[in-house]
């Protein structure tokens, strides 16, 4: 493989993640399965199935949907490539508000084993390592403040909305 092409494969990887991480966030069902294998394993801790069922998991549980949002923040990916497999280290930073005075907030790395189908990398295996995990009071929470748009957990949310130029008001 030329260097070309592995630096196409990194590329492509860091892109999965950050989709994936995106579906969660905007509970998008159908692009969270998207990002997994046919065969795959997810282990969140608190959950453990695979994609399909992790997709369940983050749109239909108490869990997350008591929640008005999930935000994921990604660091640097580290990925080893072989052929059509490729192992890697994510580190992220995650929040969600878990009632009206208190803010969820972890961090630590997601290990991935991912498998190149029909041309696409795709996770086969991803497992959550925690290296913090904790709440923090939150006095006032919001989703906006006046003026800016309103992020939303669904497809309503603007990054769906493809715009081009400022919208007639």
């Amino acid at each position: 493989m030329t260097t070309t092409e592995t630096v196409a494969d990194k590329i492509a990887l860091n892109e999965l993640v950050a989709r994936l991480s995106r579906a969660v966030d905007r509970t998008d069902r159908e692009a969270i399965i998207a990002c997994y294998t046919e065969k795959s394993f997810d282990d969140h801790g608190r959950f453990r199935g695979s994609g399909v069922e992790f997709a369940e998991f983050i749109c239909n549980s108490d869990f997350t949907n008591a929640s008005p949002f999930l935000y994921h923040l990604l660091g640097q990916s580290i990925w080893d490539v072989e052929g059509d497999e490729a192992f890697g280290e994510t580190y992220f930073d995650f929040y969600m508000q878990t009632d009206d005075s208190s803010l969820a907030h972890s961090f630590g790395r997601y290990l991935d084993y991912c498998q190149r189908v029909d041309g696409q990398w795709l996770v086969t295996y991803r497992r959550v390592v925690m290296d913090y995990r904790g709440t923090h009071p939150a006095t006032h929470v919001t989703t906006a403040s006046a003026g800016h748009f309103a992020g939303t957990r669904d497809r309503d949310d603007p990054v769906y909305k493809r715009l081009r130029w400022p919208e007639d008001h």
